[in-house]
């Protein structure tokens, strides 16, 4: 059984006067501690410059790496868009046929 002055103390001051407290200390808590966070020194130095012969290095990588990946596409590509060359007279029909059902008028009027 608490103290009689303590449950008077908590009746004068609300149901929730301890939860508040509670709450309040943890959204100050959650507003500080990323501040103080970001507020540390960071000590990683930056990275060291490349020499000309490694720059040249990493750009031939990175360039023969591109050419991988448009030979890939090429050959995964390639098929499909042999398919799609299509005639002229081929999207004159679709798209004749798509203005009938759209309902306009073709266009030679």
């Amino acid at each position: 059984m608490p103290h009689p002055s303590a449950c008077r103390a908590l009746a004068q001051a609300g149901p929730h006067a301890d939860m508040s407290d509670v709450l309040r200390t943890l959204l100050l808590a959650a507003l500080l501690l990323p501040g103080l966070a970001a507020a540390q020194p960071i000590l990683q130095d930056p990275p060291a410059p490349a020499s000309p012969a490694e720059r040249q290095r990493q750009l031939e990588s990175f360039w023969s790496r591109q050419q991988q990946k448009e030979a890939e596409d090429r050959f995964w590509n390639g098929p499909k868009e042999a398919r799609r060359n299509l005639t002229r007279d081929q999207f004159e029909r679709w798209d004749y046929q798509r203005y009938r059902r759209q309902g306009w008028r073709s266009y030679p009027y």
